[in-house]
């Protein structure tokens, strides 16, 4: 009996004792001894890479050109400019007045000294041209007209009529020189001719020459054409040592000059010169017969040559010019031969007293004439000194000029003032006085004092 109920308890425990036991609740984790360290900070991204710059824009292709406009005087051209006309030209408006002559009577009287229309141009980038009529004095004359084949700066050809490279002051422009009239030794030099002549520069300027091979001309003159089959060599050169350097020498510049030739002049045609003061009145010639075809009329006859120092120094507003010239030429009268030599020299000054630039051009205003902005334009003084002289008596001993008429010797002395309202338009006033050896009837000739005044106008 107590079996069966001992079987029965079990019976209903075993249900019981197969149920799991409920899990245990876990154990906290250990508390750690230290605080843990704290994450690194991550690295900082790299930046992103700069965009690529965007592309420049091509440029934009230079404008043509212009086919016309008005560049110191009005132009044409080709659209590549290798073709081109210039049309420019200047007047010249001048009053002589002599002072205090009444001993040697002269016309005061105002004139046309230059009339110039002045044609310019290339043809083909590489052939230069000029033509220059002269419609002053009421008389048409063709003063330049020349062709130069440039292809090179170091050598140049020009064939046509222009001026002889030779005197200084007489290379200067007719617009650009400081008095209205060029200065004594002028007088021996030749001014234009017709021939050939290859001239250039080196180093940037530093050394300029010309040599050419011309028909010929007496003294002062020019000539359109020939009256014998020699002719005449010139050769010049001139330094400027410091072309390249500063401002104070840049226009520094030395310089000489040689013509030789042979000439053979007619009654007709002496091919002497005569010789002229400042104010244009005559104070030598050689003498000249009564009739056209009179043997006794002194004519050139063989040799002449020249030679010539020049220079002149530019800085600012100061400028200087300085020359000196001697000419030996063979003459002959009725059978009987001379070789008389004269000579002359001249230094000039000049002041741009308004601080303008003075130059071997000229002066061009900083500030042009303006009265309603306070601009005046500019203003130079210039004084100069001069002579020029025969050294052989024989000239008038031997008569071949009369003493009574022709002076041995001149020498002058000036003062100019030059006010230059734009590069258009220039007007000069000049004082010179000039007194001589001989070329009167009772000894030498009265000295003559000249007020030249000049307006001119360059377009």
């Amino acid at each position: 009996m107590r079996t069966r109920i001992a079987i029965a308890i079990l019976a209903s425990a075993a249900p019981a004792l197969a149920q799991p036991s409920p899990p245990e609740e876990p154990a906290p984790p250990a508390e750690p001894a230290t605080e843990p360290a704290p994450p690194a900070e991550p690295a900082p991204a790299p930046a992103p890479p700069a965009p690529a710059p965007a592309p420049a824009p091509a440029p934009a292709p230079a404008p043509p050109p212009p086919t016309a406009g008005w560049k110191d005087g009005f132009f044409i051209q080709t659209p590549g400019g290798d073709t081109k006309l210039k049309i420019g030209g200047f007047m010249q408006f001048d009053g002589r007045f002599f002072v205090a002559d009444s001993d040697d009577p002269h016309t005061d009287q105002f004139g046309f000294r230059s009339i110039r229309p002045d044609l310019q141009g290339t043809l083909f980038e590489h052939y230069d041209f000029r033509l220059l009529p002269d419609f002053g004095a009421g008389r048409a004359v063709i003063q330049d007209a020349y062709v130069d084949i440039r292809y090179t700066d170091v050598a140049k050809v020009r064939v046509g009529k222009f001026k002889v490279g030779f005197g200084l002051e007489r290379l200067q422009g007719e617009a650009q020189t400081t008095f209205v009239e060029r200065g004594l030794p002028s007088l021996l030099t030749p001014n234009r001719d017709l021939g050939i002549q290859v001239f250039g520069e080196f180093v940037g300027g530093a050394l300029a020459y010309q040599v050419g091979v011309f028909n010929g001309v007496a003294d002062s003159a020019s000539s359109d054409g020939d009256i014998s089959d020699d002719k005449e060599g010139a050769a010049r050169v001139f330094v400027r040592p410091w072309a390249s350097g500063p401002a104070i020498v840049k226009e520094l510049g030395v310089g000489a000059a040689v013509t030789y030739g042979d000439t053979h002049g007619t009654p007709a045609a002496t091919d002497l010169a005569q010789l002229k003061t400042q104010a244009q009145t005559t104070f030598f010639t050689y003498k000249v017969g009564q009739a056209l075809m009179d043997t006794d009329t002194v004519i050139a006859d063989g040799r002449h040559w020249r030679w010539t120092a020049q220079g002149y120094w530019y800085a600012g507003p100061f400028g200087v010019l300085a020359e000196y010239v001697r000419s030996t030429q063979h003459v002959a009268l009725a059978g009987t031969h001379l070789r008389p030599t004269a000579e002359a020299w001249q230094a000039l000054a000049q002041w741009v007293i308004t601080g303008d630039d003075a130059t071997y051009k000229s002066v061009t205003p900083k500030h042009p004439f303006d009265p309603a902005k306070g601009d005046f334009g500019a203003v130079d003084i210039a004084v100069r000194i001069g002579e020029l002289r025969f050294r052989d008596s024989e000239i008038f001993d031997d008569g071949f000029a009369d003493p009574a008429k022709s002076a041995r010797r001149a020498w002058s002395a000036g003062v100019g003032v030059d006010w230059f309202a734009n590069k258009a338009f220039r007007f000069v006033l000049d004082l010179e006085r000039t007194w001589y050896t001989l070329g009167s009837k009772t000894g030498d000739r009265a000295a003559e004092t000249s007020i030249t005044g000049r307006a001119q106008l360059v377009f």
